[in-house]
């Protein structure tokens, strides 16, 4: 990286100069992308960042990291902003930030540095990137080895190749296949990976490859299977974008069972968080019948699951139970997790003309309809007082319910609408009209509804008015009173209005939805607002989406509301 003229020959992506300076050692930063120059904001500008500036640059170090225009305002683009180095990075580019071209600084704001006026006493040639094409080389060319691997599969599989011992053992993750030299080592694979163990040794030697999502799986058994604990969590990424590949959810069932067989937590975890995200999905498919009791029982004691309505749920379960052969005690622990305070009066009423499994379960579920009653006609105050009641446990929280009477969507792209008739609830006592409101482009998308205040039946009359929010600019943050800061957006927005009873709080949450088909993530409202994270992983401080958005950009963004009972409040008093 040179200081020099816009745009000199063999200038890349990443390249830095200094602009106006009444020396070499000083100036407005500037950042080449794109086949063209630009500037960087001084939102988040420091000492760190101007040195890995002035360290590209041939200078032992900056000694002012300096904003607003110091060096006067650049002209072109803002390309970086709120830069976050660690110091030891080559480029600003290699730094956190917002993404290139994702500010939106004004030229007023250009960032500065002064460096030292010392040039670095040695100066480093890096050909390290040649080294990992050298030594995959030396493994195609299958010469002058001196350990033997032999490769068999469960079936007529064979596979003989050559390594080389000093290449191995100077890599942590090749130990398992590091023998002494003149040593034959044998590798049992599994059929299915037989194509990919070369490429898997190659990458002992080249400390690189490629992984698509069709070898993910054998990469990360052959990575598990002899110690390589690099590749291994990597494949364990890449399990994100493969599970929401197969609506049929057959790959993450599968995968599920994949994690317990070789003990990978992470992994097991991975699949959980997707299933438990986009079970109503689950339960609509073919393969519900196919799921393991043990699956169901990490999932239904889950908050964070995502269905239409507790009674949904239970009605889920009771085809589940018909249709595998899970014993009466699995069943009967499963009911154990069904949260029936969430239902209706009605609807607990009517289980026993219309569910299977109250049938075969009477005892229990006569048990759980009236701890359920009692929720929805006893006072919050007397629950706690005579009952003593833990209302902080799971059965008294709601899960992340999708159905109308708890929840609202907003897209991106959201414009006028004519009432379309759509209501909350299937019951009559809890159905609100739906109104869509209009959209302005100096306001953004939104929605407005209504929820009950609480689950209890005792507030069946009480609403509270809600509006979520789109807010892509921090004109559409003023606007709604909110503020806003430039990383944030686009932000989710949630308003309240009406009376708030001081017994109540509320633990919201915001369902971030991909291809309209698959909950991507799930993020909290704190306070007023709910981040909303990038699509795809990107050079940027906004977190990736746990599951990636292939698409680039999200269908749609649904909030669930989430009232529960303040066992601290002083009305109990």
């Amino acid at each position: 990286m040179t200081v020099g003229s816009p745009g000199p020959r063999g200038v890349k992506d990443g390249d830095m100069r200094l602009a106006n300076g009444a020396a070499a050692n000083e100036g407005r930063v500037e950042i080449f992308y794109g086949g063209q120059w630009g500037t960087v904001c001084d939102n988040l500008w420091d000492l760190t960042d101007a040195s890995v500036v002035c360290r590209a640059l041939g200078f032992e170090n900056a000694t002012e990291a300096l904003g607003r225009a110091a060096f006067g305002p650049g002209t072109g683009p803002v390309m970086l902003d709120e830069v976050e180095c660690t110091g030891s990075e080559p480029s600003l580019a290699d730094c956190k930030s917002l993404g290139w071209l994702k500010s939106n600084c004004r030229h007023k704001q250009d960032a500065s540095v002064v460096c030292s006026n010392e040039t670095r006493s040695a100066h480093t040639l890096d050909l390290s990137e040649e080294l990992s094409f050298a030594l995959g080389q030396v493994f195609d060319n299958q010469r002058d080895c001196d350990l033997f691997i032999h490769v068999v599969g469960q079936g007529p599989e064979e596979l003989d190749l050559c390594a080389h011992t000093l290449i191995l053992t100077a890599n942590p993750e090749a130990q398992a296949l590091s023998g002494a030299p003149g040593s034959n080592i044998t590798m049992s694979v599994d059929s299915e990976c037989m194509p990919v163990v070369r490429d898997f040794i190659r990458y002992l030697y080249s400390r690189r490859i490629e992984v698509s999502l069709s070898s993910v799986k054998c990469f990360h058994k052959l990575a598990s299977a002899y110690g390589a604990q690099q590749l291994q969590a990597y494949c364990g990424r890449l399990f994100a974008t493969l599970l929401p590949q197969d609506p049929s959810f057959r790959a993450p069932l599968d995968l599920y069972a994949y994690a317990l067989a070789t003990g990978d937590v992470l992994l097991e975890e991975l699949c959980v968080q997707f299933l438990a995200w986009n079970f109503e999905a689950l339960t609509q498919v073919k393969d519900w019948l196919s799921v393991p009791t043990t699956l169901l029982q990490v999932l239904l004691p889950r908050t964070e699951l995502t269905v239409s309505s507790e009674l949904a749920l239970l009605q889920a379960l009771d085809i589940w139970s018909r249709g595998t052969g899970a014993s009466h005690g699995e069943v009967e622990d499963l009911v154990q997790h069904v949260r029936f305070p969430m239902m209706l009066p009605e609807d607990l009423f009517e289980l026993q003309f219309n569910l299977s499994l109250y049938r075969a379960h009477e005892a229990l579920f006569q048990k759980k309809i009236i701890q359920a009653l009692e929720f929805h006609t006893v006072p919050f105050r007397l629950l706690a007082q005579y009952r003593g009641l833990n209302l902080t446990e799971d059965t008294y929280m709601p899960r992340m319910y999708t159905s109308a009477t708890w929840s609202a969507m907003v897209t991106r792209d959201s414009r006028n609408r004519q009432n379309q008739g759509l209501w909350y609830g299937s019951r009559s006592r809890f159905a609100f009209p739906y109104t869509p409101e209009p959209y302005g482009s100096r306001y953004g998308p939104y929605r407005s509804f209504q929820t009950p205040q609480h689950p209890s039946f005792l507030f069946r009359a009480k609403l509270t008015s809600w509006t979520l929010l789109y807010l892509p600019t921090m004109q559409s943050c003023w606007n709604y009173g909110l503020s806003c800061s430039s990383g944030e957006l686009p932000v989710l927005g949630l308003t309240m209005s009406g009376y708030r009873d001081p017994t109540i709080g509320y633990e919201n949450k915001a369902l971030i939805l991909c291809e309209g088909r698959f909950v991507a993530d799930v993020t909290d409202f704190e306070g007023l607002k709910a981040m909303i994270p990038s699509a795809v992983a990107t050079n940027s401080s906004r977190r990736a989406s746990a599951f990636p958005c292939t698409s680039g950009a999200f269908s749609g963004f649904r909030v669930t509301i989430r009232p529960f009972y303040l066992t601290n409040t002083t009305s109990l008093d």
